[in-house]
């Protein structure tokens, strides 16, 4: 039997077999929905709100105040008679993703081009950077950001590789084209119809593919080896509105999860060519670390999750106007920074270790992650939730506080994982350096004082941005670059974590606040006195 199913406020209707989900109604009608936990039903952020007949399905997930008010998970809520369903459209709001970083190294301008535009692209698993330059001078003319759109199906490589190995590789592809290419469309007036003649693309090694167009599934078996490399593609295969003779570079992965981005990050700091010994920490979705100098390097990953950006928390948020950044509490006051100035929507990375570094400083949280008091509420489900101040409705619960907690443990054991392989502990580093657009947010003492980042002296840290699009500028604009990037990788030793039995101990002992070992953390305990 068919019903009709209207989406609002876009006013599609469509026509489904009756039992067929929400979700597949909505892809029938375009209308973008996103699946955070690639429609597994956990994660609730694909609530819609329903008039009319569905099944049960998902009514466990969900409050019965919001079961009774027609809340719906998309994913999962089946169409048992004509709905009308309204959808809001997060992927549409403007963001505040952080494109800039910290200067490019000196090298001979030699552009990949002689001629026209070009532009270095960043695929992030969330978020996608482009900028275009002009390959005369090398000057910066426009540079955008924007939602990667694959987070459509799963704000994680895993699901995206999941989605991939039931088909929908070239519908990723789609989704991440459709991304870069709406970016490349409103910057048409910049380049006065000149022609964009090379790019530069640095991406984690899923994306990389389904850039490419590959199938990423294998990547998940030994022996975690990326199934293409080192790219070199004409503007006609890759996809991009670009001129179609184009050279497009696409740089090289070293392993599954150590990809172009990271090679990126390593050619922008220069570590491996200094003899600093230098632990570069890459915060985001998938948490890259890499540890050494001139003489030696080696990569791990550890799947840091979308915790940091927002995702499978109730009141979280990517960064965007409205998004809660800074939180302090002094004389028991809550005192919330957002971007732009403008009523609090959401916390987004910063803003969620702030808060947790602040409720555990102040005593309102212990170290197990367990609200000690305060205005608390028990769910329907006894999840345990704390309103916050001033905040017009935001919360945060116990089990969204022990996501961040797993977070930030799996990039501290990472990097105490690197060192302890090869003898060494937080104390032999010259420098940590921080990349990513969200690290370079990110509160210092507040990182410390949860467990995040190793307690060291202020000045051995250093925020260099937005390396993997600083990486990618600097391929496009300098042959020296290139001919770096090739040799970088064989040099780059790739430690698996999963077969690590000292990550297991580590990531064990980091899940708490802000470890089991306190003397590790000797500032966060004379802060929480």
């Amino acid at each position: 039997m068919q019903r009709k199913v209207t989406f609002l406020p876009q006013n599609v209707t469509v026509e489904v077999e009756d039992g067929d989900s929400i979700i597949k109604a909505a892809t029938l009608a375009g209308v973008d929905i996103v699946l955070p936990c690639a429609g597994q039903g956990r994660c609730g952020k694909c609530k819609v709100s329903v008039t009319g007949v569905t099944g049960p399905d998902g009514k466990d997930q969900l409050k019965n105040s919001e079961w009774e008010a027609g809340v719906r998970l998309a994913c999962v809520s089946s169409i048992e008679g004509d709905c009308a369903v309204m959808v809001s459209s997060p992927i549409e709001q403007s963001i505040s993703a952080t494109v800039d970083h910290s200067p490019l190294r000196d090298c001979q301008f030699s552009p990949l081009a002689d001629k026209g535009f070009g532009l270095a692209i960043d695929i992030g698993t969330t978020t996608v950077a482009v900028t275009l330059i002009d390959l005369s001078d090398g000057s910066e003319v426009r540079t955008f950001s924007d939602y990667n759109n694959q987070v459509l199906f799963g704000e994680d490589v895993l699901s995206r590789m999941e989605y991939a190995a039931e088909g929908g590789t070239e519908r990723l592809r789609g989704l991440v084209l459709k991304t870069i290419n709406g970016m490349i469309s409103n910057m048409r007036e910049a380049y006065s119809g000149k022609m964009v003649m090379a790019a530069t693309v640095a991406a984690n090694t899923v994306m990389g593919h389904l850039f490419l167009g590959v199938d990423p599934s294998p990547l998940r078996n030994p022996p975690y080896l990326p199934l293409v490399n080192h790219n070199r593609l004409t503007g006609t295969d890759s996809g991009l509105d670009i001129n179609p003779r184009a050279e497009v570079v696409v740089i090289p992965c070293l392993s599954s999860y150590v990809g172009g981005d990271v090679t990126a990050d390593v050619l922008h700091s220069g570590m491996h060519s200094d003899p600093r010994l230098t632990l570069l920490i890459d915060v985001g979705t998938n948490g890259e670390v890499v540890l050494g100098n001139e003489e030696f390097l080696i990569a791990c990953s550890s799947s840091a999750g979308p915790a940091f950006e927002g995702g499978e928390m109730e009141c979280g948020t990517r960064a965007c106007p409205g998004a809660v950044e800074t939180v302090s509490i002094k004389d028991g006051e809550f005192r919330l920074g957002t971007i732009g100035d403008v009523e609090p929507m959401g916390f987004c990375g910063s803003g969620l270790i702030d808060l947790v570094a602040q409720l555990f400083l102040d005593g309102r949280l212990d170290k197990n992650g367990r609200f000690a008091d305060g205005d608390v509420i028990t769910d329907d489900d006894d999840t345990r939730r704390l309103i916050i101040p001033s905040s017009k409705g935001l919360t945060i619960s116990e089990s969204e506080i022990q996501s961040i907690m797993r977070t930030k443990a799996a990039i501290f054991a990472a990097g105490r994982s690197l060192l302890k392989n090869l003898g060494m502990d937080f104390k032999d580093l010259d420098r940590v350096l921080i990349a990513g657009g969200f690290g370079r947010h990110i509160n210092l003492d507040n990182a410390i004082a949860i467990g995040l980042l190793p307690d060291l002296p202020h000045d051995r840290f250093e925020f260099i941005g937005n390396a993997a699009l600083a990486g990618a500028k600097s391929v496009l604009m300098c042959r020296s670059m290139r001919d770096g990037m090739a040799e970088l990788v064989p040099r780059m030793t790739y430690l698996d974590l999963s077969n690590d039995a000292a990550f297991f101990d580590e990531y064990s002992s980091a899940l708490f606040l802000p470890h089991t070992d306190i003397s590790l953390f000797p500032s966060s305990v004379s802060r929480s006195l």
